[in-house]
């Protein structure tokens, strides 16, 4: 009898956690270790089953789902993979329009739309000129609901910077998003540190202060993020050479 009340608990376990899925945690876990590995494009598979996970069904479970497609896709984008690119595009956008009904105030789901947006311009340019406004007023509206959070001054960083002057951008104030989004971001370093979008971030700090020529600045961020990740591949042999030889170049 107890041998068989044991196994009637080991199959309870087991059919609850193939119900329940993994945690939250363990999906951002997930995500942050192919982002190291430089699998981004595994990422589909994982926020496909984060979608039908119930354990994800909150507002931070969907802030981030929607941000890990929109991360996704702007390395498809980045890759020139651009059917893969619109298929998930088209996923995500469905879910910014469904996350932003339910959440109509909701600053994360403002900025994420913003850029899913950028993203599409980035994908069909001929569309900038009917797009853009709405981007920017997006963009600027969700900034202005919390000045404060993280992850709103990386995204509004995203489209002043890579948005061109004509159009609103500004890349000087973008660089201020971004110093901002990683202040905020390193006093919580504890749970930062192993999220994909803080060494993202790290990375696109550098990615601007290599673009506007300011070599040294660059090669000092790449240095920082090589120490703080050193199993993480693409800025020790991609970013920092490319700047360094750059530099060299220059000089």
């Amino acid at each position: 009898m107890r041998r068989i009340v044991c196994v009637l608990f080991l199959v309870g376990v087991f059919s609850t956690n193939s119900v329940c899925g993994e945690t939250l945690s363990e999906y951002r876990e997930n995500l942050y270790d192919l982002f190291i590995q430089q699998k981004i494009p595994q990422w589909g598979a994982v926020l496909s089953k984060m979608s039908a996970d119930k354990s994800c069904g909150t507002l931070e479970g969907r802030h981030e789902i929607l941000c890990g497609y929109y991360g996704l896709v702007g390395h498809l984008v980045d890759k020139k993979k651009k059917d893969e690119a619109q298929a998930y595009l088209k996923t995500a956008l469905a879910l910014s329009e469904n996350y932003r009904k339910m959440y109509p105030n909701d600053a994360r789901f403002k900025a994420l739309h913003a850029n899913l947006i950028g993203l599409k311009i980035a994908l069909s340019p001929m569309r900038a000129a009917t797009l853009a406004s709405g981007m920017l007023s997006s963009a600027r509206e969700a900034y202005k609901l919390a000045p404060g959070d993280s992850w709103v001054s990386i995204l509004y960083g995203n489209i002043l910077f890579y948005m061109p002057g004509i159009f609103g951008g500004d890349k000087e104030e973008g660089l201020e998003c971004y110093q901002r989004a990683r202040r905020s971001m390193e006093k919580d370093i504890s749970t930062n540190g192993h999220h994909w979008l803080y060494v993202q971030l790290l990375v696109t700090i550098g990615v601007v202060y290599e673009k506007s020529e300011r070599y040294e600045q660059a090669l000092a961020m790449y240095k920082t993020i090589m120490e703080k990740y050193p199993e993480y591949g693409f800025v020790k042999n991609t970013s920092y050479p490319r700047a360094l030889k750059a530099m060299q170049q220059k000089q």
